[in-house]
């Protein structure tokens, strides 16, 4: 086992020359923890990018046969502990666990997972996949794990598109494909799949997940909220949970509410969502309404069922009831709708 991959790296590089060196050190990111890329380093040393990618294809083929040899119990335990968890694994999160599992190993190290990768990728062993613009960059023990995790995203993504969005978020219902714990963690690869701050997950392109304007943000709180809040504590929720890098304004958030069919004033300043069972409406709209659905009512049961819709006092809703160009006052004390 190698006791320090440092000195072992070190070793490893003493046959190539200072320029070899610079441009395997600046590819990898051994010394700043960030790889560099072709054009920046052939810029330091005055070659292409071109010369530059082929030295680094030549010192990859060089160090190869050595690495798998001579680091052949690091690469061991780096494919054991990827079998482990499914067989396959998202590259940040694989590095970071085998700081873990290699403990000793990569004690006082500097850049332990820039290191690391450049062990794999020398030796080949775990593959690994780029990234694009699908997917962040994953490892993979073989072929079969990485087809049964792509074709697990499919089956994801297919049940997300086509279902039913509220209850994907609510019941979970994609994790019915997860057949163990170990799939849980490839949806954090496919770059079209997130999670929001609250641990919902979905589709990027829900506004509950990955929400992009105010509207969207101040929309999520309150579905979170699950009750009326005021516009200047929709603004406080979206700054205090991390909505937005940005902090909200909370004049801003009111003027984006008034503009959203999502959202009903319900009171001074109070705003709900339409989909939690608030009618949009003035407060004779909402009596109409009520009288229209209930029959008779007496102003008690008025008050009372408004402010179900609504956060007002009891005099202002009186005051709308006694408009007789709107409703009318029966013989046994009851109010319903004055029809034209």
């Amino acid at each position: 086992m190698i006791g320090n991959i440092d000195q072992f790296i070190d070793s490893l590089l003493r046959e190539f020359n200072a320029k070899q060196r610079r441009v395997i050190d600046g590819r990898f990111g051994l010394k700043s923890g960030s790889r560099v890329t072709l054009q920046k380093i052939g810029d330091d040393l005055g070659i292409t990018r071109e010369r530059v990618r082929q030295i680094e294809a030549q010192a990859v083929d060089r160090l190869r046969s050595r690495v798998k040899e001579q680091a052949a119990e690091i690469l061991d335990q780096a494919r054991t502990y990827l079998v482990r968890v499914g067989g396959v694994r998202r590259d940040d999160y694989f590095v970071g666990d085998l700081q873990y599992v290699l403990g000793m190993t990569l004690k006082k190290v500097k850049h332990p997972a820039q290191k690391l990768r450049f062990l794999f990728l020398v030796a080949e062993e775990p593959f690994y996949f780029q990234e694009d613009d699908s997917m962040f960059g994953f490892w993979y023990s073989d072929e079969g794990s990485k087809n049964k995790f792509l074709n697990f995203v499919k089956k994801i993504t297919k049940s997300l598109k086509a279902g039913d969005r509220q209850k994907a978020l609510s019941e979970k219902s994609y994790l019915t494909e997860c057949k163990n714990c170990s799939f849980y963690h490839f949806l954090s690869v496919p770059k079209h799949l997130g999670m929001n701050v609250f641990g919902d997950f979905g589709l990027r392109t829900w506004p509950e997940i990955e929400p992009k304007t105010i509207r969207d943000k101040a929309y999520l709180v309150l579905k979170k909220h699950s009750e009326p809040l005021h516009f200047s504590g929709i603004a406080k929720h979206i700054n205090h949970y991390g909505i937005d890098k940005k902090p909200a304004h909370i004049q801003t958030v009111h003027n984006e509410l008034i503009k959203d069919d999502r959202f009903v004033l319900v009171g001074r300043g109070m705003y709900a969502l339409v989909e939690h069972g608030f009618e949009p409406g003035t407060v004779r709209e909402v009596i109409v309404r009520l009288l229209k659905k209930q029959g008779p009512l007496t102003s008690s049961a008025v008050v009372n069922l408004v402010n179900e819709q609504r956060i007002l006092r009891e005099n202002t809703i009186l005051l709308s009831l006694q408009n007789r160009s709107h409703f009318r006052r029966l013989d046994n004390g009851r109010y319903h709708v004055r029809e034209t």
